[in-house]
């Protein structure tokens, strides 16, 4: 069988048998299937994780034997902020899910003048429980410790300059790549990074971005999909300073 990545929503107890509450236990034994011998390593989001065998179940919760925690931080040395625009829910949900498979520190849903999701949905309590689950999936997906800051959705105009080394926009107006700005920029260690929803940025939101200290590229001679801009402007970011370029 092989070993399951499964997140906890409390510090296992280490060296000995330790109940899984009831959520992670009901993905446990319910939706992934687990029985008695399984193999599987726990989390919590902080760099950390736990070797852990399921031993059985103690009515609706998974008794596992756990081991001694062991740091296994597979975060990125590169800490990137995301503002990603809300788009359509599938594509959302893959843009969201590839971000966190790619290390981005934290996320920052944005919803822009040409966004097809009003700011009152993209809110929902709802939905935001269930980007996070989006999330959380992806790391166990990916074996990844971190997890990447979620934060709210904000309108576009309500943010304030990012505090970092590096924050760039993508657009395709700008007549430099975003290859190039980040090669000149090799000792930034905390960035910021900007594409469009569908339909783009406006003109005035692009002035604005650069009012905020934000430097223009664009991703290449192509229009991409916004879901595909982001996570190549991320991809790019990571190739050139964070852990994707040897």
């Amino acid at each position: 069988m092989p070993r399951i990545h499964l997140y906890s929503t409390e510090t296992p107890k280490e060296d000995g048998h330790w109940l899984l509450p009831p959520a992670p236990s009901h993905h446990l034994l319910r939706v992934l299937r687990g029985r008695p011998g399984q193999e599987l390593t726990l989390f919590t989001g902080d760099g950390r994780d736990y070797p852990a065998e399921l031993l059985g179940a103690r009515g609706k919760q998974a008794l596992l034997a756990v081991g001694r925690a062991r740091w296994r931080d597979t975060g990125s040395p590169l800490q990137c902020c995301l503002w990603l625009p809300v788009i359509r829910a599938e594509r959302w949900d893959w843009a969201l899910q590839k971000a966190t498979e790619l290390g981005a520190w934290a996320l920052q849903p944005v919803v822009c003048r040409h966004s097809l999701v009003p700011l009152a949905e993209a809110r929902a309590p709802k939905r935001q429980q269930r980007w996070r689950d989006i999330v959380i999936a992806a790391c166990e997906q990916s074996s990844a410790t971190r997890i990447p800051e979620l934060r709210p959705a904000m309108a576009l105009s309500e943010l304030g300059p990012p505090e970092v080394d590096l924050a760039v926009v993508c657009d395709p107006s700008y007549g430099t790549s975003l290859g190039k700005v980040l090669g000149t920029r090799r000792s930034a260690r905390r960035i910021a990074l900007l594409c469009g929803p569908e339909g783009g940025l406006h003109p005035e939101e692009l002035a604005w971005a650069e009012s905020l200290g934000f430097l223009g590229a664009h991703l290449g001679p192509r229009i991409l999909r916004a879901e595909t801009a982001s996570i190549t402007a991320l991809t790019l970011a990571q190739g050139f300073l964070g852990d994707l370029g040897g």
